[in-house]
């Protein structure tokens, strides 16, 4: 999805939909790292812990254990879309994402997940940490929802933040056309590639997509030499099994990537669901341990595979 452009084609008017800004982050590439999470995703992961960044367009977030149900919202929505019966509050097919309600909730009961960025008020939100980048050798962290699904963006941004001397940080599924991967792999600076599944049926059901495009990207990565981690998200009961082991260390002992990471399956996200009104696919599924990783992570590591110790879920 090409983000949208307003008047003059010129980089000044690329527009791109974000859902967070988080600061000081430690987690997501080398020192400390301002993370933008930019909004739409190619694949919907049945364990995805952001899943308002799935959409490309606003989501409507509503925290019912915040609302004080003093219906100023109800009072103020345009379209009187906000109601409540027998103590529950309800949101109709009215609501058109205005974000009127959320300007009066005091309790921050109501939220709008989404808001459009230019690359240069981007660039301005990520400026405010240039002090703790230069004294931690850390950067700004594209990260998503999916970065390049919104690619003709993230190419001028990636852009800017070289002008700007920011280190660049890419977190990608590795789901876009090869064109487009290669451009933004070798405008950042650090690559981290969350791959997902190796059997390709499992891969399918879990995700949505197909994972030819994904592993074709990631071999090109590997081939170019570029600097990356590969990240494996471990959920227990889909690519935990003996046989799914298996199909980790033969691929990625072919491929030898220079690092790689396992990153233990939290239940984290699972409340943005019932916000966002979608059911959660997942909702038995435990959270492992550092140690139950340890059979994946010595698999790993006795076919001379670089994983980094294991660190609790993120």
């Amino acid at each position: 999805m090409v983000p949208e452009r307003r008047g003059d084609p010129g980089v000044q008017d690329l527009t791109a939909f974000v859902f967070n800004i988080m600061r000081f982050a430690t987690h997501d590439g080398p020192g400390i790292r301002t993370v933008v999470f930019f909004k739409g995703c190619p694949l919907s992961c049945w364990w995805c812990h952001n899943p308002e960044s799935q959409s490309f367009l606003p989501d409507r977030l509503y925290f019912a254990e915040r609302c004080r149900h003093c219906l100023e919202c109800a009072a103020i929505c345009p379209e009187h879309a906000i109601s409540e019966v027998d103590g529950v509050v309800y949101t109709s097919a009215a609501c058109t994402l205005c974000a009127t309600c959320t300007t009066v909730c005091m309790a921050e009961a109501r939220q709008i997940a989404g808001q459009r960025y230019t690359v240069e008020e981007l660039i301005a939100e990520v400026e405010k940490d240039v002090v703790f980048f230069d004294e931690s050798a850390g950067g700004v962290t594209l990260s998503g929802g999916e970065p390049l699904s919104q690619p003709v963006f993230v190419a001028s941004f990636l852009a800017a933040c070289q002008d700007r001397g920011i280190s660049t940080t890419l977190e990608t599924c590795g789901f876009a056309q090869p064109e487009v991967f290669q451009q933004a792999a070798l405008q950042a600076d650090f690559v981290l590639f969350d791959l997902k599944l190796i059997d390709p049926a499992k891969h399918l059901r879990y995700t949505g997509v197909s994972n030819d495009l994904i592993l074709r990207n990631l071999e090109q990565l590997v081939a170019g030499r570029r600097p990356l981690t590969v990240r494996i998200p471990v959920i227990p009961g889909v690519n935990d099994s003996t046989e799914d082991i298996g199909g980790f260390v033969e691929y990625l002992s072919r491929l030898r990537p220079p690092a790689i990471e396992l990153l233990p399956y939290h239940r984290i996200g699972a409340g943005k669901y019932r916000r966002l009104g979608s059911p959660y696919k997942l909702p038995d599924t435990p959270q492992p341990a550092a140690a139950d990783l340890e059979p994946f992570r010595d698999a790993l590591t006795e076919a001379g595979l670089n994983v980094a110790p294991l660190t609790p879920g993120v």
